[in-house]
């Protein structure tokens, strides 16, 4: 009796075909536990069960007279309403016109009692079933373990996996330390925007996301209540109304869902579209650096084959000066001994020829010294620092080369070196002179012989 009452009273919430089995039975369980108790109260005297029962079987009579005109669906809904209320009190009827008095009450506490040692019996054995699958997953983990200090192959897999993670990693941060040390530019500064626009748009999909969360969270939870409340109560018509308000909460929980997956899908399109943005800003940075870079490259090498030209130009007109300077030499040489003044000028004829033989005497003194240590001065110009001497030492023995330089006396009392020296053009003068000597230097007028005396030594190869 107690089972047949169960299946009727689990038949009860049912309000119409558009509600599931799932949907009905699942709500069913609390509402009979609900019950429960309230059965001893009704069962303590039989003329208020009676009471009750008369004015339930009113209700359902009317409820009947009522729903003979509508649908179907209706009709039927209103039948099992109506089975679960005469199930419900029938019993109760029964007992107090044929028991008058406390067999009610002891058939309700049996059956109770009944029920309560059931629930306890299925509780303990789900207990008991689910601390043996306990203990045989704890045995099967135990058994499959291996020995102390042996790895399985899965432990190696992970191992290596872990390796490689860790390189990446290391890779990627890298490459992100290398990218951060480049100035920050407008793609860079626009990409930084779309990020802060992203993550504002981020934070408001996700607060909505959360209120809508949360607002199907308090629909679930009056859902629930009003489930209980419902199902818990055994009038048809407050049933029916609740079976209709759970449906209204479903569908607007489902919308509330459909909302919520929109939004995140929505979410993920603008955070791919933002990456998307930023990866072109990347590329587009790369290419203009790129092309800086190779316009860069473009100019320096014009200025170097600029330089280049000007150095050229520079030694032609030193080499010219330098031809220049022994024709005028060759020509004082192979000048006659007359002279082109007029008669009776003997003074100025002896002033001239003792010009001209010093001049030579001069001439002839330069000539013996160069030729001697291989020292030529080519020109003598008064600047503004002081006066220019542009010179040239040669080797001696003719394997390193010659060497251009200038010296400038200041008047100061110091004297300024600069020498015209380029690594590709006089390697084997780059390997000889000493590094001091390969560049510019300023020292004191009275170490002029000490200069010369390391210069000369370094150019010929001579150790003193």
């Amino acid at each position: 009796m107690a089972a047949s009452t169960a299946n009727k009273e689990n038949r009860a919430p049912t309000a119409g075909k558009g509600a599931t089995a799932k949907q009905t039975r699942k709500p069913a369980t609390k509402a009979t536990k609900g019950r429960a108790p309230p059965a001893a109260p009704r069962a303590l005297s039989g003329d208020e069960d009676g009471d009750d029962d008369d004015d339930d079987d009113e209700l359902m009579m009317s409820d009947r007279g009522e729903g003979g005109d509508d649908h179907d669906d209706a009709a039927a809904a209103a039948d099992e309403t109506t089975e679960v209320a005469e199930t419900q009190f029938d019993s109760g009827k029964g007992n107090a016109k044929k028991g008058k008095g406390k067999a009610p009450v002891t058939s309700n506490r049996r059956t109770a009692a009944a029920v309560a040692a059931a629930a306890a019996a299925a509780q303990a054995g789900a207990q008991k079933q689910t601390g043996s699958a306990e203990d045989a997953i704890a045995d099967e983990l135990s058994g499959s373990t291996l020995g102390p200090g042996k790895i399985s192959a899965r432990e190696k897999k992970l191992e290596a996996q872990l390796v490689l993670t860790q390189k990446a990693l290391a890779d990627y941060k890298d490459k992100f330390a290398k990218l951060s040390e480049l100035r920050t530019t407008k793609a860079e500064a626009a990409e930084m925007r779309l990020r802060e626009i992203a993550d504002e748009r981020q934070k408001a999909a996700e607060k909505t996301i959360s209120t809508y969360k949360a607002a199907a969270d308090a629909i679930t939870a009056e859902h629930a209540t009003l489930q209980e409340t419902a199902f818990a109560s055994p009038r048809s018509k407050a049933a029916r109304l609740e079976s209709m308000r759970v449906r209204d909460l479903e569908a607007q929980n489902a919308e509330l869902l459909a909302r919520v997956e929109e939004l995140e899908s929505a979410q993920a399109e603008e955070r791919a579209a933002s990456d998307a943005a930023r990866r072109e800003a990347e590329k587009r940075y790369e290419a203009e650096l790129n092309r800086r870079i190779k316009d860069a490259t473009a100019i320096a090498d014009r200025d170097l084959a600029e330089l280049r030209q000007e150095v050229k130009m520079t030694r032609a007109e030193l080499s010219a000066e330098v031809a220049q300077s022994k024709a005028l030499q060759q020509k004082l040489k192979s000048a006659p001994g007359s002279s082109a003044t007029a008669p009776g000028s003997s003074a100025g004829h002896g002033t001239v020829d003792a010009l001209k033989l010093e001049l030579e005497q001069m001439t002839t003194k330069l000539n013996l010294n160069e030729d001697l240590t291989g020292f030529a001065v080519h020109s003598v110009r008064q600047e503004e620092q002081g006066a220019a001497y542009t010179c040239m030492l040669n080797d001696c023995a003719g394997v390193s080369g010659s060497l251009n330089f200038k010296l400038v006396f200041h008047p100061d009392g110091t004297v300024s070196y600069t020498p015209d020296v380029e690594p590709s053009r006089d390697a084997t003068l780059v390997a000889l002179l000493p590094e001091v000597l390969q560049g510019y230097m300023r020292f004191p007028a009275d170490h002029s012989s000490e200069f010369f005396k390391r210069l000369f030594t370094s150019v010929n190869k001579v150790k003193l």
